[in-house]
């Protein structure tokens, strides 16, 4: 387990919030993708969603990430076995073409000034199952690819329907990308209070913690959903004008995960009600964009590790647990 020092919630955000110029750093390098992507992909671009912790306002000192989605009408609804990793391919190959050679993004011209065939130097390309991964001045960038749900007569409903249809599990982490923009914009509706304690969770979790291997280790979407709900059930107490707000969070996120059963569900995006289980697990997170994605297990496999640790990492900061 884990060793901590007696810090202030205070000074754990500070340690987790990137500097400025970092920051910069990761938009400059997202916009130059996002311009260089509507203007060359290999099929039409409706929209593109920024993800990942640089999309939802929560990025941290620990790890420069971005995700974009590549919507399109253009692309099939399912059989994502037989098509996305072609298209995948086509991307690493225009992508590899148009930054062979060219500067990091500290010295790429001004945005305004740049031609759109050309991108900063990007590097370590791999084709996983669901993404395009790759690094780019930097930062680690997951490009997805999607049919756009959004400009489909069925909306969201309409996919809902085909992964509540899928008993495959793979194939639902395939449709999985579809929803990133809703899981976007629920994180980043979130106060910036809120936010905070996300950033200095993936920060514990990130630089604060050995966990025994990548099964015990909890993944960001997951630790920014169990922060939304101990941030609700904290508020719920009353207790949202303690002076230690934050640490306050985070004991409530300690007691929060030992619950057993535990079984958190929104219905921001759609009624939870219209679309059931056959059995609900001892731990279930339902996806507030996803009605099929148990993040409980998609986001943690094994929560032996976890739920010592957070206990520990509360009592550090005076909470009791």
């Amino acid at each position: 387990m884990a060793f901590y020092s007696h810090d202030t919630a205070s000074q754990l955000l500070k340690e987790a919030t990137p500097p400025q110029h970092s920051l910069e750093k990761q938009r400059k390098v997202m916009n130059y993708l996002v311009r260089y992507l509507q203007a060359n992909s290999p099929f039409r671009v409706s929209r593109i969603v920024e993800g990942g912790s640089l999309g939802m306002g929560t990025t941290t000192s620990s790890k420069a990430d971005i995700d974009l989605v590549l919507m399109s009408t253009e692309l099939p609804k399912t059989d994502h076995a037989r098509w996305l990793n072609g298209k995948l391919q086509q991307l690493q190959l225009l992508i590899q073409r148009d930054s062979y050679q060219q500067p990091d993004v500290e010295h790429f011209p001004p945005i305004s000034a740049h031609p759109t065939q050309k991108l900063p130097r990007c590097s370590s390309m791999f084709i996983s199952r669901f993404a395009l991964q790759f690094k780019c001045s930097g930062c680690q960038i997951d490009l997805l690819i999607s049919y756009d749900w959004e400009l489909d007569p069925s909306g969201y409903g309409g996919l809902y329907t085909l992964c509540c249809e899928s008993q495959d599990e793979e194939t639902r982490q395939w449709y999985s990308a579809a929803s990133v923009k809703l899981q976007v914009e629920f994180v980043r509706s979130q106060t910036d209070e809120v936010k905070d304690v996300i950033k200095i969770m993936k920060h514990w979790s990130k630089t604060m913690v050995k966990w025994h291997n990548k099964q015990y280790k909890p993944k960001s979407y997951f630790l920014s959903l169990l922060v939304i709900k101990a941030a609700e059930d904290y508020k719920s107490r009353g207790a949202m004008f303690d002076s230690n707000r934050k640490a306050g969070i985070i004991g409530s996120f300690a007691r929060l995960v030992r619950q057993e059963p535990l079984k958190i569900v929104w219905s921001k995006f759609y009624n939870p009600s219209h679309y059931t289980w056959s059995s609900i697990p001892k731990r279930f997170i339902l996806d507030p964009a996803n009605p099929v994605n148990n993040v409980a297990a998609s986001g943690l496999t094994d929560w032996s590790q976890f739920i010592p640790e957070a206990a520990k990492f509360a009592r550090s900061l005076g909470q009791s647990v």
